[in-house]
């Protein structure tokens, strides 16, 4: 099938020479946001403190619900908190060593959110349930997982690209994922081999390949850009490429195999701000899923390759490499995020969102730092120690944006949460498609049919009671369900 390019508008063309100046300043990482210092080892007062935080940005109402609710449960998000897991001094060893971050304290946190997701009282049920809603609301029948059914597992692991690791960017927790795979495998029935873990733009660091060599995960696949040492490739399928609603002028864009053969997919993202979108949370997640050429070759900029960071920018952008700017585009515009939300193989084949919020650097290049604590409540100089769970990718993503866009730490910095921000605009694009306000049609495959909405988003009341429309019986919006 080919592409309708004249059919689509179109944004500015990628330069091939200035890609590939700028890209090695990228990948030795850049921007490193420095965070308010605070002592990492500060005990949170009791009573909590009142926040009188304002976000900034020119934001939706609170308590104002667009789109349909998704889920097992609809709109809820799980939010467990336990400051007791997050032992880090903020200089000593690194943070994602286990001394630092207690592996059965992560463990049990996942376990009390997995349940409160499906409102269940072991983790088995908890996952059948949610399999066998998943698998209805596709039209894939009542049964729950079958056994060898594969499942996908996209981390976040921006800042990787070698396999020994040693910095302390922040990327996907090893604990977190050793729960989650150890759930899957004890819990929900899947067989290692069934299960693959992979980033198609970074690395898979030994940080966490190195925590699944016994035998009880055999035959479990790790898949990065590079592949080698346990590690296979990433191999694109060339049978799906992903037509972009909008003509973004870039290189063809693929999905990798371990996605298209996926029965299901889980999105492991990170909660954190972006210099250039605002935030990273779920659906950014998978500017690492896909595959684009540079010249024809593979690169660790696919998003680049593909020409699509100008759909994301959230305020003007500009740096000091020559073109790695993009002007800001405003509410009710295009973004390349909607059309991975609602792809067939990649938003809309996934099981669970997640957000891991346990070390939570200020955007998306920052080292994870002693001074990189939050001050709001309930956190109050401590680090976030939180894990997020939700089946609505919108609802989960606008919990994520409000906890970041109210955190002091980052909506005073201009190059992250800046006034008049447009961060949120691909959350109302997503919620209200097909009738979304840039009048886009969201047909990432060609199919003919446009997205239905992608789930619910809406603002909390305030970030002290931090309570959506479900929370105080006002509306069909998003249930926060908090874990403490």
């Amino acid at each position: 099938m080919s592409k309708p390019v004249e059919t689509r508008p179109t944004i500015g063309t990628l330069s091939r020479r200035t890609f590939l100046q700028r890209a090695g300043a990228l990948a030795a990482g850049l921007l490193v946001t420095r965070c308010r210092k605070s002592p990492a080892t500060t005990p949170v007062p009791s009573p909590l403190p009142q926040t009188t935080t304002q976000a900034t940005g020119p934001f939706s109402p609170a308590n104002a619900p667009l789109g349909t609710a998704r889920g097992l449960k609809p709109g809820r998000v799980t939010w467990a908190y336990n400051p007791e897991v997050t032992r880090w001094n903020g200089t000593t060893g690194t943070w994602w060593s286990d001394e630092n971050l207690n592996p059965a304290g992560v463990a049990d946190m996942f376990r009390q959110a997995l349940r409160a997701q499906a409102d269940a009282n072991d983790d088995a049920s908890a996952w059948d349930a949610l399999f066998r809603h998943f698998n209805a609301s596709r039209g894939r029948g009542s049964a729950g997982y079958t056994h060898g059914q594969k499942i996908a597992i996209k981390l976040n692991l921006n800042v990787v690209t070698v396999h020994a690791y040693s910095g302390q960017g922040a990327f996907s927790a090893p604990q977190l994922v050793e729960a989650l795979v150890r759930q899957l495998i004890e819990n929900a029935g899947v067989p290692p081999a069934a299960i693959a873990l992979y980033d198609a733009t970074r690395y898979i660091p030994d940080a966490i390949y190195n925590r699944f060599q016994g035998p009880e995960t055999e035959g479990l696949r790790f898949i990065d850009f590079a592949g080698g040492s346990g590690r296979d490739q990433v191999v694109r399928d060339l049978e799906s490429e992903i037509y972009w609603s909008f003509d973004v002028q870039g290189n063809p864009t693929y999905l990798p195999k371990c996605v298209t053969e996926a029965d299901y997919l889980i999105n492991l993202a990170s909660l954190r701000g972006h210099n250039l979108a605002g935030v990273t949370l779920c659906a950014k997640n998978h500017f690492g899923t896909i595959c684009a050429d540079l010249d024809g070759q593979p690169t660790l900029q696919a998003p680049q390759g593909a020409n699509l960071h100008g759909t994301v920018a959230a305020h003007d952008y500009s740096w000091r490499v020559p073109d790695w700017s993009w002007k800001q585009r405003p509410m009710g515009s295009y973004n390349a995020l909607v059309d991975l939300m609602a792809h067939p193989r990649v938003g809309e084949n996934t099981l669970l969102f997640m957000l891991d919020g346990f070390y939570v650097p200020h955007d998306q290049n920052a080292d994870v730092t002693g001074e990189c604590v939050w001050e709001s409540a309930p956190f109050n100089g401590r680090w976030t120690s939180s894990l997020f769970l939700s089946q609505d990718g919108v609802a989960i993503d606008s919990v994520g944006l409000d906890f970041v866009r109210s955190e002091p730490t980052i909506n005073r910095l201009p190059d992250v949460m800046p006034p008049h921000t447009t961060c949120e605009n691909y959350l109302h694009e997503a919620a209200l498609s097909p009738q979304c306000p840039s009048g886009t049609t969201y047909d990432p495959t060609l199919t003919g049919q446009p997205s239905a909405s992608l789930g619910v988003h809406e603002h909390w009341n305030s970030a002290t009671a931090k309570a959506y429309s479900r929370n105080l019986g006002t509306g069909e919006g998003i249930e926060l369900v908090s874990i403490t």
